[in-house]
């Protein structure tokens, strides 16, 4: 009868303290923190819309529970507690609101809650759904690639309305100056091609713009379209930037440059001035509109950090080229050499 009366109170026992109470009376005991339902499906919206959502988290612990830090994953979502202490046995609400600008397609955010429950030190809650679009943009973003100073080139943007969705296009503009765009009609209210043209001179580097595209959809008002190129000269160095490493004195190691031309002019390199003693250069030319330059470094490269790679050619629109030198640690990081 004893060994029955036992058996059933482990029996008791061990649920209880799977369910979570505290069956030794222990005012020790931490605090346990949880969110019932940790996830929302927000469905099917449009990127005008806003949605709120409160997450509930519950202290099932005998003591109070502390919110230490609460992160976002997207800046589109922002999240507040409506408190940072949960006492035992209470719950508090996480109140989440996001914007949906700028978004398309399946979207799976994250929000972490730091806590001071050593079991639950962190809890992931998740917001789901999918951002529908009244018009598909195809490619979202245009990229020219490397470009010469000189010449026209061209890329294409087709809108398209999706469903049901009917759409008209307004007026089409560019952010810069060094572009231009225009709309074709392919189909009237579906869709349209947007063309997006640059022509020369361009000036060297990198070059960020956009194109706006106005439409009568009051869901998607306007198409803004990145625009992105690189302008390079009829020489270019491949990479951009020579990356070095300091040696012992004995250890010589070697680095590569390409020199190429994008359109495909012939050019001789005449000359390459290194900034340091340590470093000296090999000139191979592989074809006549590409050259290959090596660089062997020797030492601790004092004061080539901030230098550059002086280089000479025949051809008259580039008759120089600076590649900056960087100078590395050996575990990968940029040493007190490397900052000019």
């Amino acid at each position: 009868m004893n060994l029955r009366r036992y058996c059933l109170a482990s029996v008791v026992t061990a649920v209880l303290i799977l369910a979570g109470f505290n069956v030794c009376g222990d005012e020790t005991n931490l605090p346990s923190v949880l969110c019932p339902q940790p996830t929302c499906d927000f469905g099917a919206v449009y990127p005008d819309s806003v949605i709120q959502h409160s997450f509930v988290l519950t202290n099932r612990g005998s003591r109070l529970v502390n919110i230490t830090k609460v992160n976002a994953t997207c800046g589109c979502t922002k999240a507040l507690m409506s408190t940072n202490q949960i006492a035992a046995g209470k719950t508090a609400e996480l109140n989440v609101v996001i914007n949906f600008k700028g978004r398309r397609g399946h979207l799976l955010k994250s929000i972490y809650v730091d806590t001071d429950d050593p079991g639950t030190s962190s809890l992931r809650l998740e917001v789901k759904g999918t951002v529908l679009v009244p018009i598909e943009v195809q490619p979202e973003g245009v990229h020219f690639g490397t470009v010469g100073v000189g010449g026209t080139v061209e890329r294409e943007v087709l809108l398209s309305a999706v469903g049901t969705n009917v759409f008209h296009v307004g007026s089409v503009s560019s952010s810069s100056t060094a572009l231009s765009a225009r709309c074709e009609t392919l189909e009237e209210g579906k869709r349209y091609r947007i063309r997006i043209s640059s022509e020369g001179p361009r000036s060297y580097g990198s070059t960020m713009a956009s194109v706006r595209v106005e439409t009568d959809n009051t869901r998607m008002p306007q198409v803004d379209i990145p625009v992105a190129a690189f302008v390079a000269g009829d020489i270019v160095a491949v990479p951009a930037i020579l990356l070095v490493v300091p040696t012992a004195t004995n250890t010589v190691r070697t680095s590569q440059l390409t020199l190429w031309s994008p359109s495909l002019k012939p050019f001789k390199v005449t000359k390459v001035e290194c900034p340091g003693d340590g470093m000296t250069a090999t000139i191979t030319t592989v074809m006549p509109e590409r050259t290959r330059i090596e660089v062997k470094t020797r030492g601790p490269l004092a004061g080539v950090g901030g230098k550059s790679v002086r280089i000479e050619t025949d051809l008259p629109t580039m008759k120089e080229l600076l590649v900056p030198v960087r100078v590395l640690t050996r575990e990968g990081g940029e040493s007190a050499a490397g900052r000019p």
